[in-house]
């Protein structure tokens, strides 16, 4: 009878033990340096937000987030590390609608689930689409959209790579207009912003924390912001429903994650941190000079970050495929 007894308090101990591990994780947690994947070249705009984030993080969390910007192939490079970093919380990643929505349209086989390999940690802000092109082209959209339609045989438009949120932009553009303007692929946001600042490609429609500090230096013809509201930082710029064009609403978010299986007490940890990052002024107001937008209360958690993403997901796959986007194999 003893024996037994014994048993069942070792047997109990056993099935306790992962609990008590994750609460400790979550106790001790972090005790070293934190890397946090960005899947995009370093000076595009998900390497601008990951890295205010990083830096109010560090400061909060009392150990080192570094950045390492593993781009390549729309971001799934750098996000199929991530999936298959250790869950320990020591590896997180950046994703944003290109890299965990739009992917599953550009690629016929994504080399990772947006949703269900990775644990979500909590929103991080969502910025607008700006369309702007070089100079020479109409600064109206409705009178650039006509231009678009007459000329788009001989025009293109600029993207970060397959999948990126500039990719999406300039999809959905072709798709609400019924045009089929080439996409020109560059290595990265910069290099194609490079060209349509020099008259190389025809125009580009990004993320805000790109395009602001080029309209505000007068590199680029500023065409409208697509969204229903105009920015505070650019107040002269038209929201596109303005023109009378619908479907032109490109919000692009970005979340912080962890690979699946990651403990939860170490989730809620970086929720708390990440939540403490987003109060700050200091970061809320650079934020704002580019014009993202912090998200609502209820994208916050982890649990409406996923369920948020998800909804994402079956929106903007049926809409690429719809506008007739050819995967990449």
């Amino acid at each position: 009878m003893e024996s037994r007894r014994r048993f069942l308090r070792l047997a109990a101990w056993a099935v306790a033990l992962p609990v008590v591990s994750q609460v400790a994780w979550g106790l001790d947690y972090p005790t070293r340096q934190i890397t946090v994947i960005v899947p995009f070249p370093a000076g595009g705009p998900t390497d601008v937000i990951a890295r205010l984030y990083a830096d109010a993080m560090s400061r909060n969390l009392g150990q080192p987030m570094v950045i390492e910007n593993v781009a390549g192939a729309g971001g799934t490079i750098g996000s199929v590390r991530a999936a298959k970093a250790t869950p320990d919380g020591y590896t997180l990643l950046v994703g944003h609608a290109g890299t965990h929505a739009a992917n599953g349209a550009f690629f016929s086989k994504l080399p990772y689930d947006p949703v269900n390999d990775f644990e979500y940690i909590g929103s991080m802000g969502d910025a607008p689409q700006i369309l702007v092109a070089k100079k020479g082209l109409p600064n109206n959209l409705k009178s650039f959209a006509e231009y678009v339609s007459t000329n788009q045989a001989k025009m293109n438009f600029g993207t970060a790579g397959v999948g990126s949120a500039s990719h999406l932009g300039g999809a959905m553009f072709n798709f609400a207009l019924g045009t089929h303007v080439q996409p020109v692929h560059y290595r990265g946001v910069a290099p194609a912003m490079s060209d349509v600042i020099a008259g190389q490609i025809d125009y580009m429609i990004d993320m805000s924390t790109t395009s602001v500090p080029q309209i505000q230096g007068g590199n680029v013809v500023p065409v409208a912001v697509m969204r229903s509201t105009r920015l505070a930082v650019l107040p002269d710029l038209p929201a596109s429903i303005e023109s009378g064009i619908p479907n032109l609403n490109f919000i692009i978010w970005n979340v912080l994650m962890a690979p699946k299986n990651t403990a939860r007490p170490i989730i809620d940890s970086l929720n708390n941190s990440l939540r403490k990052a987003a109060a700050e002024p200091a970061l809320r107001a650079k934020l704002a000079a580019v014009a993202v937008d912090m998200p609502d209360d209820d994208r916050m958690s982890p649990e409406g970050t996923r369920a948020f993403v998800k909804s994402e997901v079956e929106r903007w796959v049926p809409a690429l495929k719809r506008a007739g986007i050819t995967p990449v194999e």
